[in-house]
């Protein structure tokens, strides 16, 4: 540990930088998710109206934008997680040589499920909330103001 400290200080320096992009991705993301609920509910306002007039409580609408946020979410998530297990699986067969560490011919590459849960977690978690503003919005519309024009 004494011999090799400045590697280990380097290693968690970059696991700090991996976590904050990691974050961003996710705020991005989720701000796309957001854009998206947000503009169908700009395009769907009469059809939302309908469906108030009809006698949809704001539960109601609230509950079909937030599914449609964790299809999203659900589908964004998977489809991320696979296409990172690919790419980490590849750079895994990458050899690698190092005169620092000799006992390593490969990148050390960890499949741990816990990091393949926390991103399942956390995708779903940004896909709801980014879903829940737009939810509002739309659960708020007045049917008689939309319908008459």
């Amino acid at each position: 540990m004494q011999d090799n400290a400045l590697a280990f200080e380097n290693e968690a320096m970059q696991n700090m930088v991996v976590y904050c992009v990691a974050v961003c991705l996710l705020l991005v993301a989720g701000f796309g998710i957001y854009n998206v609920l947000n503009m169908m509910i700009y395009e769907k306002m009469k059809e939302i109206a309908i469906l108030k007039a009809m006698g949809f409580s704001d539960n109601d609408v609230q509950g079909i934008i937030l599914i449609q946020s964790f299809v999203i979410g659900i589908i964004g998530s998977l489809l991320g997680l696979l296409f990172g297990f690919l790419i980490s699986y590849a750079v895994s067969l990458i050899s690698y040589e190092s005169e620092l560490f000799s006992s390593i011919n490969h990148l050390p590459i960890s499949f741990n499920k816990m990091f393949y849960i926390l991103g399942l977690s956390f995708g779903l978690l940004t896909a709801f909330f980014s879903g829940y503003i737009p939810a509002r919005k739309a659960a708020r519309i007045d049917p008689v103001y939309i319908i008459r024009g």
